[in-house]
This record gives C-alpha cells, sequence and structure tokens, in this order.
C-alpha cells in the first residue's frame, strides 16, 4: 500500500509539474525567447551541454534545465572548437591576435588548456607566417592533440604546383595541414606526425608541371584547380576533424569543396607526405570522399549531396548508427536553403579501405533530420551535430544559436536559445541577437570530468528569466513483465525470451547469460544483433534449444539498458527469472520420401527422422495404401520396422506400382525415454508418386529424316497423355537461323491424348537443315510431372535439295496421273526410272507397290494408305506431290 501510495504521489507531482511547465512557458503571453524553450519527455537527461558563443570570452556548461552549473573565463573569444577531457580539463582552441591571416573565417591560432577552476595548464601557439590553427582541435586517446591549420603558400609556388594563374584574387594560397601535438611542460609540444594537402595534388592544365594528370583518375588527389569559390585564397576552408580509434583514421569537413574526406593516420610522417605506406598502404592519400563527385570529375550537380556542411564525425560504437559518419549539411547553395543533419554510412571494405566504385557511395543517406517545413531550419555556416546514448540527436543551430534535440523519429523534445552576445547578456523575452555559436557538445553526468565535482545549479545564464519549471526523469526503468513468466512450466525448446519494461529502453553493453540446471549454456552480448529493442520491449534469440524437463534461468546484468534520461535498468538474476521445460509430444524433424515427392523408385524404404532417441510402443501399425487401397499393414513388432537411435526405417514386403499414388499411415508406435507419444500421420499427410518422367515416343518428321517436305506438321508423341503447363515457344531453326516460333497454347497448336502437334508458319526452304528445340516444364502429365527439353541435337531433319529435285509446279522432266486420285498413279519420265522413294506428310517413308511396264513408265500403288499428301521422290533428283482423295 505504501509503494502504491508512493507512486500515486509520483505520477501526481509529475503531471502538476508538466501542467506548471506549459503554464510558465505560455501564461500571461510570457513565452521564453531565451535558455530553456522546451523540454518534454524523451530528451536525454542526467548530463550537461559545453559552449563558448562566438567573441566571447568564456565558457559555460549547463543542465538539461537551461541552469549554469560551471563556467570558465578567458582572455581570448573561442577559435573555435572547445573540449572537456576526461580530467576535467578543457581545452580550448582560441584567437590569437595576428596581422597575417587576418579576421579569416574560423581563425585561431592558441590552444590553451584549462584545469577546472580555470587555471592555465598548457598553453601553445600555432601561428607564423605559413601556419596558423583555424576551427578545430581533437583530443587524442593517447593524450596527443590533433591540429586543423592553414598552409599558406605564395602565388608563384602555387603556379608552379599546377595551379591557374586566374584563380587568385590574393597573392597567397591557404592549403590545409594536420599535426598531432605531444604537449611537453606548461608552454611547449613536439610535432609527432603531420599530413599536408599540398603532398597530395592534381591538375590537368600543364603537362610540364608536376601532379599532371587526369582528374577523374585520381579520385584519391585533390585537383588544386577546383572549389565551390576558386577566387579565395581560402581554398579549401576545412572547418572540423574528427578522429576514429578504431580504423586509425581522420575525417575532415571540406567547407569550400562540400566533401568529408578521410585520411590514414596509421602512416608515418614522410608516408604521409607520399602515396604509399600505412594500414592501407596509400600513404597520405584519401582513402575516401564523399558529397561533391563533381570536386574529382565524376559526377554533375544531380550527385552533389553536401552543401558547404560542418561537424564531419563518426558516430562512436555502441550508439545508434554507430560506425556512420554524421555531418551538418548547412544547406548553403542548396535549390532550397535549408539545412539538414545528414548520416551515411561508409562503404568500408577489408583492411579498413573503402570500396573503390566511383562516384564513391553511399548514393543515399542512412538516416536525416530537417523540419517539416524545411526552411525553418537553416544555418548558412558554422553549426554542429551529435548523437546521444539514447538515440537522440543534439543539433546546434550556430548562426541564431540555438540547441535542439530531436529523437530517432524526429521529435524535439529539448530546446535551448543561447542568451550570451559578446555584448552581454540578453533578457528573456527579447529576440536574440548577436548570439552566434560555433557547436555545442553534451557530457552524460558519470561522465569522468565530473567525478567529484559539485554541479549545482547557479542560476540561468538570460536575465530575468520567465519563471519555469523543470524536472528531470531520475527513475530507472522497472520490469512490466517476462516471458517466459517467473515459475511457467511446460515451456518449448525454443521460447521467445522477452522483457517488458515500463519505459523505451536503449541498449547498453554487457553480456546475459543463459542456464540449464544451474549451467551455464550461453553468453548472449547485449550490443549483438541477438539482442533487440523495439521501444519498451527487449527480445533475447538464443541459439541453443533448451533440453527437456530442465529448468531454466536468465540472468540480465545491471546497466543493461537504459532509458532517455540516461537512467540504468536494475539487473535480474535466476530467483527473478527462471522456468521450466517439458516436451508435451516427440518430434518429428522429417520424413524419406518427403509428403508429395514424384518419381520415387519402385522399391524405396520408408524412412522417419526424429528429434529425440526413440523406442518401439506396445501397439500401433504403419499402413501402406497404394492408389487409395490398402497394400499392407506393418505392426509395430513387426521386424520390417527396424530404429536407430532417431531414425526409423520401414521396408514394404512389396515393391510399389509404377505410376501409382502411395501413401503412408502412422500410428502412435514409437515414444521417447519421457514417454512421449509421437503424432499420429495420417495418410493424407504423407503421399509421393512412383511415376517417371514422360518419355517421347515418337517425332514427325523423324529425326534425321532427309528429303522432308516444305511444309510438314511438326509433331511429339509421348508415352502419356499430356497437356500445357505454362506459356513458351517450340522454336524452328533453319540452317542456324530462328525462322518461326509456335506458342505451345497458340492457334497453330494442339494437343490430342498423347500427342502435341504444330503448324508451321511458312514453307521451309529447299534443302535446308532443319532443327527443332522446345524448353523444360511447358508441358506436363496428368499428374504435373514435367516433360523434359527437346534441342537441335535431338530433333532435326532435311528438306529437299533443290539441286537434285524439282517440284511439280515447274517444268519437269517426269509427269504423274491421274492426280489426285484413289491411290493408284502412272509415272512416266525422259529418263530411265532406277530409284523411287514415297514420304507421307509426317516425313516418314512409306513401302510402295510398283508394276513397272518399261524403263521409262511405272504403275504406282498406294490405295493401302489414308487419303492425304504424300511425295515421290525420283532417283534422288525429283519431287512430285501425290494426293489420294
Amino acid at each position: 500500500m505504501q509503494h502504491l501510495l508512493e507512486k500515486f504521489l509520483s505520477f501526481r507531482t509529475n503531471v502538476l509539474t508538466l501542467l506548471f511547465l506549459l503554464l510558465s512557458f505560455n501564461a500571461f503571453s510570457q513565452v521564453k525567447t531565451l535558455g530553456l524553450t522546451k523540454h518534454l519527455n524523451g530528451a536525454q537527461e542526467n548530463g550537461y551541454t559545453l559552449f563558448s558563443p562566438i567573441r566571447v570570452d568564456t565558457t559555460y556548461l549547463i543542465d538539461k534545465c537551461g541552469k549554469k552549473v560551471h563556467q570558465w573565463a578567458h582572455k581570448y573569444s573561442p577559435g573555435l572548437a572547445l573540449y572537456l577531457k576526461p580530467n576535467g580539463n578543457l581545452l580550448r582552441a582560441e584567437t590569437y591576435v595576428d596581422t597575417i591571416f587576418g579576421a579569416a573565417g574560423g581563425r585561431g591560432g592558441l590552444i590553451q588548456e584549462y584545469d577546472w577552476n580555470g587555471n592555465v595548464v598548457w598553453r601553445y601557439k600555432i601561428f607564423n607566417d605559413s601556419l596558423c590553427q583555424h576551427h578545430d582541435i581533437k583530443p587524442m586517446p593517447n593524450g596527443n592533440v590533433m591540429v586543423l591549420a592553414w598552409h599558406a603558400i605564395s602565388r608563384s609556388q602555387a603556379v608552379a604546383l599546377g595551379r591557374d594563374s586566374a584563380n587568385f584574387n590574393s597573392n597567397q594560397l591557404w592549403g590545409e595541414r594536420l599535426i598531432e601535438l605531444r604537449p611537453i611542460g606548461k608552454d611547449s609540444a613536439e610535432v609527432v606526425w603531420q599530413w599536408d594537402l599540398f603532398d597530395h595534388i592534381i591538375q590537368d592544365i600543364d603537362n610540364t608541371k608536376p601532379n599532371y594528370g587526369t582528374i577523374s583518375a585520381n579520385p584519391q588527389l585533390m585537383n588544386i584547380n577546383y572549389a565551390l569559390d576558386l577566387q579565395t585564397y581560402d581554398w579549401i576552408h576545412a572547418n572540423g576533424i574528427d578522429y576514429n580509434a578504431k580504423l586509425d583514421q581522420i575525417v575532415m569537413s571540406c567547407h569550400n569543396i562540400s566533401e568529408v574526406w578521410i585520411i590514414d593516420h596509421s602512416t608515418t610522417t614522410s608516408q604521409a607526405k607520399s602515396h604509399s605506406g600505412g594500414s592501407c598502404n596509400k600513404g597520405g592519400d584519401l582513402l575516401y570522399r564523399w558529397g561533391n563527385p563533381i570536386a574529382y570529375g565524376k559526377g554533375t550537380s544531380l550527385n552533389r549531396k553536401l552543401f558547404r556542411q560542418h561537424n564531419a564525425q563518426w558516430i562512436p560504437g555502441g550508439f545508434r548508427d554507430s560506425g556512420c559518419i554524421m555531418v551538418f549539411n548547412n544547406g548553403w547553395n542548396r535549390d532550397t536553403a535549408y539545412s539538414s543533419i545528414d548520416v551515411i554510412k561508409p562503404p568500408i571494405i577489408a583492411g579498413n579501405n573503402y570500396n573503390p566504385t566511383l562516384p564513391y557511395g553511399p548514393s543515399s543517406l542512412t538516416w536525416q533530420y530537417k523540419d517539416s517545413v524545411p526552411t525553418r531550419f537553416y544555418s548558412k555556416i558554422i553549426s554542429g551535430c551529435q548523437r546521444l546514448a539514447n538515440g537522440n540527436t543534439l543539433i546546434c543551430s550556430g548562426v541564431p544559436g540555438k540547441f535542439f534535440e530531436v529523437t530517432y523519429n524526429k521529435k524535439i523534445v529539448w530546446e535551448y536559445k543561447n542568451p550570451v552576445s559578446e555584448i552581454d547578456h540578453q533578457t528573456d523575452g527579447e529576440l536574440a541577437r548577436n548570439n552566434n555559436v560555433f557547436r555545442c557538445t553534451f557530457y552524460p553526468d558519470n561522465y569522468a570530468a565530473f567525478k567529484n565535482k559539485i554541479l549545482s545549479p547557479k542560476g540561468t545564464l538570460e536575465l530575468s528569466s520567465y519563471i519555469y519549471s523543470c524536472t528531470p526523469d531520475f527513475t530507472a526503468p522497472s520490469v512490466l513483465a517476462l516471458i517466459p513468466a517467473k515459475n511457467q512450466t511446460s515451456v518449448a525448446a525454443n521460447p521467445t525470451l522477452k522483457i517488458t519494461y515500463n519505459e523505451t529502453v536503449l541498449k547498453k553493453t554487457g553480456r546475459i547469460k543463459i542456464f540449464e540446471n544451474n549451467n551455464l549454456i550461453e553468453s548472449i552480448a547485449i550490443d549483438s544483433n541477438n539482442v533487440v529493442v523495439n521501444n519498451n520491449v527487449v527480445t533475447i534469440i538464443q541459439t541453443k534449444p533448451f533440453s527437456y524437463n530442465s529448468t531454466i534461468s536468465i540472468a540480465v546484468p545491471t546497466n543493461a539498458f537504459r532509458d532517455s534520461s540516461n537512467n540504468f535498468t536494475a539487473a535480474i538474476d535466476s530467483s527473478k527469472w527462471h522456468f521450466y521445460t517439458l516436451r508435451p509430444t516427440l518430434v518429428l524433424d522429417s520424413i524419406s520420401p518427403k509428403h508429395l515427392a514424384t518419381e520415387i523408385n519402385f522399391n524405396r524404404l520408408l524412412k522417419l527422422f526424429f528429434h529425440d532417441t526413440i523406442v518401439k510402443n506396445n501397439s500401433g501399425a504403419i499402413l501402406i495404401y497404394e492408389n487409395n487401397t490398402l497394400k499392407e499393414t506393418l505392426p509395430i513388432a513387426s521386424n520390417n520396422i527396424v530404429i536407430n537411435g532417431k531414425i526409423v526405417t520401414v521396408t514394404p514386403s512389396n515393391s510399389f506400382a509404377f505410376d501409382a499414388i502411395i501413401s503412408i499411415e502412422v500410428g502412435a508406435c514409437f515414444k521417447n525415454n519421457l514417454g512421449a507419444l509421437n503424432t499420429i500421420i495420417t495418410k493424407g499427410n504423407w503421399i509421393f508418386f512412383t511415376r517417371s518422367t514422360p518419355k517421347i515416343t515418337a517425332l514427325s518428321p523423324l529425326h534425321n529424316a532427309t528429303g522432308v517436305i516444305l511444309n510438314p506438321t511438326l509433331s511429339i508423341t509421348y508415352d502419356r497423355p499430356i497437356k500445357v503447363a505454362k506459356s513458351g515457344n517450340l522454336i524452328v531453326y533453319e540452317d542456324g537461323f530462328p525462322v518461326d516460333a509456335i506458342s505451345v497454347n497458340g492457334p497453330r497448336s494442339m494437343i490430342a491424348g498423347n500427342t502435341i502437334s504444330f503448324d508451321l508458319n511458312s514453307d521451309l526452304l529447299n534443302g535446308a537443315f532443319v532443327a527443332i528445340a522446345l524448353e523444360a516444364n511447358l508441358l506436363v502429365d496428368t499428374f504435373g510431372t514435367n516433360c523434359t527439353a527437346i534441342d537441335s541435337v535431338n530433333w532435326h531433319f532435311t528438306t529437299f535439295k533443290s539441286s537434285g529435285v524439282k517440284f511439280q509446279n515447274k517444268n519437269h522432266a517426269v509427269k504423274v496421273y491421274p492426280n489426285p486420285n484413289q491411290g493408284v498413279f502412272t509415272l512416266q519420265s525422259n529418263e530411265v526410272i532406277s530409284y523411287l522413294e514415297i514420304f507421307d506428310a509426317q516425313g516418314r517413308q512409306v513401302a510402295i507397290n510398283t508394276n513397272q511396264h518399261n524403263e521409262q513408265t511405272t504403275e504406282i500403288r498406294l490405295n493401302q494408305y489414308a487419303p492425304g499428301y504424300y511425295i515421290l521422290c525420283i532417283n534422288q533428283r525429283y519431287g512430285l506431290q501425290l494426293i489420294i482423295d
């Protein structure tokens, strides 16, 4: 009762808080314009957001209620990136006063590290006549610092490298250099690795200069004469870097090219200057590039995906879409100006390399956020994004200085408007001005930097903030149901294991352990594909079936899952989740022959394959039916039924009949060691056929026939009645060329019992070699057994040769009369009649009776044959058509 009362009070408090928050944001027209402006269920709670407004000499750390919990004061404004290290120190790029690199966008030049109390513990200047840190830095896992720097060369140097002299608006060209520093003491550093873009360029305008080549054939190199703005000295204007320790690779966001590049960090400095070496053996050449294939001659504006993007980064392991690359796609130069957060999955292959197919993939995004009205979300420059542990995405829309968090389903659940400008802290209710922010970063409250730190709220950054309420969620998800339930009995061997929580959860790390009779049988990684989360339901896919009559217990570790507010789940141990297995029936895995199998041998053995070792039951029988008539009954005690472990072999006393339908009925004949009987198999559930494939008994014209008439009817006769199974054609080839295609179910074909016949579309050529082909499975017998194919090797013949046979429609040296008649013809010839042959309309040679009056006159008797057309061949030279009516 006390527990229920506490839950009721907690629910009432949350409802009142939500109402108060809504009223606070909207009552009396006091709509908050600055600081926290939205906070809904589903946001990532229990953490802090770090940011430093542009041109402001202070860095702030705020909680999810928009309250300041810490700040660092500085002498310089940001230049531009900053990071909170695990030891609690702040690493910050800062704008150093200079006159050489001027006021170029993103200029820095100085890196300083501050302890928690704001004391400078290390500083290093990267600024001289040819180098200047800009935009981004990156703390490395080994304690070093990766620096993004401009590398300036003179106009003459650039022209010597192949830069077109027309592509200048100043006396310098700025490339990009990556420099890895190992901090030493308080104000020194050692360069331990570096990479320079000018070592990896190509040009196609002057073959007398270095780096000459075909742009489209060398995507690993950057065309020195390409950029979206070729006139600017800031050629590439890279604006962000990230490091992937697993791949040992660096991704760089190249604003003025609208591409992201990936570079191998496993090289030495000397290898990074070359085109070989490193784990990918490509030296410092680009391993991969994406966003604008026009830059390497492999696309058009239709292929362009990025539009002056910022903040390219890998999504960390264990996070949603881990291994993918996320960018803030600003949308500058897009057909419609709007920003989006784009996630792509690079086509990585073996050896940490990338699929070389051009243009580089992917062609589509893995995930994208844009506003439902796209133009409402637009930041032309700066900006960033970050995938959070709960699957949400934190977005910094840099120009309006707005931070907001969206769920994977693209709902905004948290929003904050920076109230700090370079002049002052602005007053709530006013419209924000000059409040640009380069990026913001979220750190969960269990981040090592916060250990033993006091992070109590110290008020809002906006002045005269309207009254509002913020109640973070600190309640961990609780279990609503387990499947199978605790103490459930008669559970199957492969049950679906499910945990239902009272709210949506996300996977963390650890292993779920499954025990059978207190023995560990499986350990499943929570971040594997065998653990599937769908909102508040967790499904565990075990790979090993459980034994029967066993106790199964599941152990889920602490912190296996978390909610959107970074609250972790409690452990589930065997005292909370265990159940019992029992098999109610004996499982039959398979039978042989299979049900509805065809063309089974007449003396085939019958086999049953069970899941468990079995023995014979005390009663039961196996019945064999042939064409629905009981042929044989085998009692279970019969020696014709033999068991070997899990396999039953049944030997029928007699062979099966040809072309018979065999049905098998199996009673409750077998049992396992638990006494569970097999399920009865009725004769309708085990049927097979002893039937062969239909055989061809006759072809007309005959295979290899010669002297065939020019318009024969083609026919195929089988050993049984046939019918059409599916559409298809009989193909006629004449001297190797297809001349006719006759559909098996068209008007030029006819089936009569066992025979299918085909009419030609036109007469064949004189003396042609004719081949016939019919594909398999077009015809079947009445049981559905497919007919095999016929090809030209199996059916071909030759028509009369024009050189030796002259037909009766020409001036012959022979004549026959009367024609037509009842079958008695007189043949006269101008030459001696020495050889006669007669063929019927199907090309078959028939016997003839003759009565030769003299060497040039013969009587031919065919009255024993049916009426029809016949071909008479004389002396293998002349051919005449005879008609019996």
